[in-house]
């Protein structure tokens, strides 16, 4: 059927205000509209963030899996560590440094007088500390007096002597020589 042109205006006039009823004026008559406007902004944003935390969500999921598995493997790695160390107490109590043939002039010292392995490092450890405080106290009086370079070489080769002879009477097991050094 064939609508005639009257009937078409008429249509037409009548979806005319139809289509504007959505829409807010640019000025609004009413002071609560344009506040009205900004809580409606505000809440489109909000449900367009949650909508991104709904996606995200089995990220957060794996996060949580991950941090679990990495606790699982440090638990393990701990009980591994707990382990060793108590394997290594069980191995130092029963460690004893082998007898050692002396020779030569080295052969003053018996083989069951030498002192086992941890205690050597130890007093070596001690050497190697009272070696530096060593050399920082000469450093600090030599720097405060303003020494002679060469008097200052000649003081830091003494206090190397002293280190070595204290260091091979540790190393051979022989007791330490006199304290009367520098």
């Amino acid at each position: 059927m064939p609508l005639h042109s009257p009937t078409v205006a008429l249509l037409a006039l009548a979806l005319v205000p139809l289509a504007g009823c959505g829409k807010r004026d640019d000025a609004p008559s009413d002071p609560h509209a344009g506040r009205l406007d900004g809580l409606e902004r505000r809440l489109d944003a909000i449900d367009q963030r949650l909508a991104g935390l709904e996606k995200e969500q089995p990220a957060a999921e794996r996060l949580r899996d991950d941090v679990r598995l990495l606790e699982q493997r440090l638990t393990g790695a701990e009980a591994k560590a707990t382990q060793a160390l108590e394997t290594a107490k069980t191995a130092k109590t029963a460690a004893t440094l082998p007898p050692v043939a002396p020779t030569g002039a080295q052969a003053v010292t018996h083989p069951g007088d030498r002192p086992d392995l941890l205690d050597r490092r130890a007093a070596l450890a001690d050497l190697a500390t009272d070696y530096r405080r060593k050399l920082s106290e000469l450093a600090k009086q030599q720097g405060a007096a303003g020494a002679d370079p060469m008097e200052r070489a000649a003081a830091r080769r003494e206090v190397r002597a002293w280190y070595i002879a204290r260091r091979r009477a540790i190393l051979r097991g022989q007791p330490l020589p006199d304290a009367g050094a520098p």
